[in-house]
């Protein structure tokens, strides 16, 4: 990958994981009693103190979910600083790829520093 690539996909990380959509998808899981009890309690519980509650290893999923369903589903709905589908993505696969790559690399670097599993302040 050219650094124009890496530098082009490190920005649309960047604005997707600070999005609105991806806001909202982690809205729901926040206070999502039924199907992530654990995971909306200590949010709750959190919320309290004006913390977070959530896991760093639960943010990173977060992203990948919100990400798969914004490729397979809004990607030319959704309003981005970035080229839709059909006139950019010439290669979806290298694309997917390249950004799931930047989330190892972020899960990777909290897991190394012992922070993967520690809530969020």
């Amino acid at each position: 990958m050219t650094k124009a690539s890496e530098k082009r996909i490190e920005r649309f990380v960047d604005w997707f994981i600070s999005s609105d959509y991806v806001a909202n998808w982690t809205s729901e899981k926040d206070s999502d009693f039924i199907n992530e009890p654990e995971r909306a309690e200590r949010c709750y519980d959190a919320a309290e103190f004006g913390c977070d509650g959530k896991t760093h290893a639960e943010v990173i999923e977060d992203w990948r979910e919100a990400f798969d369903a914004f490729i397979r589903y809004d990607v030319g709905r959704v309003k981005t600083p970035f080229r839709t589908r059909h006139n950019a993505f010439r290669n979806l696969d290298r694309f997917t790829d390249a950004v799931n790559a930047s989330f190892d690399a972020t899960e990777d670097w909290h897991n190394k520093n012992g922070s993967l599993f520690q809530e969020i302040g």
